[in-house]
């Protein structure tokens, strides 16, 4: 009997040794469900927060005051104090990047018990506002009137790129090189040495000497349109400071383009050097005068004609970036000119030689922009 009684006394103590391994265990695995789930659930509300703040900051970029107030008061919104977060732009350099980063702290519950109170979470989100794409900025060349077709009467002309007419294409000349042409309408080469990757009209027609066309396809091209994006360059050049009343010229200053420049009426460049990556919009004409018209390296800039024609004149010319004249025609009466960019317009006319036109990697950057990402 007595051994009895001590086999059940040792049964009970070794039941409480049980439970009490018991309930660590469920402590333990409270821990990991509880807990756990919540410090995932706070991550990822986190980094809602973050990117929701990354992204509303950068519709304000370039202009950095702005896009930083807006970035903390989103982030606020989504229950992150200024003291949890961290705003930077530029991203590296980069005035269109903008990185947030937030941290907060996560008080544990059930893990208490083993002796942990609370974990430090953290997300980061960059977000950038990048230039438009598409529709006419797909092309190097791109002629937009329906009614009058596009003609090139030059020699030594070069198109890495390719050139759309809404109308017809013409091609007379000699040492004509291009990757691609399409025509709405109908397509001629009359010349000779004229070179073409693909071309694209209702009916191609060619007649010269050694012209040569890879690739024909007998189809109308789609009409494309042409947006205007003025009322948005008025505003942030606004905002910016940089706006100009009636006729303005730069003559030999130095002009940097990434705040935008707005001028309400016609403008003139003569030897100016610009930098940066931006636009230049005149609501009236814009005219390039003289030799050796540069922008700085690896700088690039849409010159922006919301209204009128864009003229450029002299030799041993060169500019970055996009030629817009979204209403008017742009025209080049020089030789020895190199556009490391686009010609837009409603009309295109080419009358000087040993002109090379190259569409570069990330010009169209310098365009306001229309889509916001993240992309880190």
């Amino acid at each position: 009997m007595v051994l009895v009684k001590k086999l059940l006394k040792n049964e009970a103590g070794q039941s409480v040794i049980l439970l009490a391994l018991v309930f660590i265990v469920l402590c333990i695995v409270a821990a990991f469900a509880v807990d756990i789930g919540r410090l995932s659930a706070a991550k990822s509300q986190l980094q809602n927060a973050a990117d929701s703040a990354a992204l509303s900051g950068a519709m304000e970029l370039p202009l950095t005051s702005a896009a930083i107030n807006t970035a903390v008061g989103y982030a606020g919104l989504n229950g992150v104090g200024e003291t949890e977060l961290s705003v930077s732009t530029p991203y590296n350099g980069d005035l269109k990047k903008i990185e947030v980063v937030c941290t907060q702290t996560v008080e544990y519950t059930f893990a208490r018990v083993l002796g942990f109170t609370s974990a430090s979470i953290s997300a980061r989100a960059v977000a950038e506002r990048s230039g438009m794409s598409g529709g006419p900025f797909d092309y190097a060349v791109f002629h937009g009137n329906t009614t009058n077709g596009l003609m090139f009467s030059t020699s030594s002309l070069s198109i890495e790129g390719s050139v759309h007419s809404n109308s017809t294409l013409q091609l007379n000349g000699s040492s004509q090189t291009i990757t691609a042409a399409e025509a709405v309408s109908n397509f001629y080469a009359y010349g000779s040495t004229i070179t073409i990757d693909t071309c694209r009209g209702a009916s191609i027609t060619a007649h010269g000497s050694n012209i040569n066309i890879t690739n024909q396809i007998i189809s109308p091209a789609p009409v494309i349109d042409m947006p205007d994006f003025s009322d948005q360059v008025q505003l942030d050049a606004e905002s910016g400071g940089q706006v100009y009343t009636g006729y303005t010229m730069f003559n030999g200053n130095s002009i940097n383009v990434d705040s935008p420049l707005y001028v309400d009426g016609d403008l003139m460049f003569s030897g100016s050097q610009i930098n940066g990556q931006g636009v230049i919009l005149a609501t009236g004409d814009i005219q390039f005068n003289g030799s050796s018209i540069v922008n700085s390296s690896n700088d690039a800039v849409c010159f922006y004609s919301a209204n009128g024609d864009i003229q450029v004149n002299g030799s041993n010319v060169q500019l970055d970036g996009i030629i817009y004249a979204p209403n008017g025609t742009i025209q080049i009466n020089a030789s020895s000119v190199v556009i490391n960019g686009r010609l837009i317009a409603d009309k295109i006319q080419l009358n000087g030689s040993s002109i090379s036109i190259c569409p570069q990697e990330g010009d169209l950057e310098c365009l306001p922009a229309n889509t916001i990402k993240l992309v880190e």
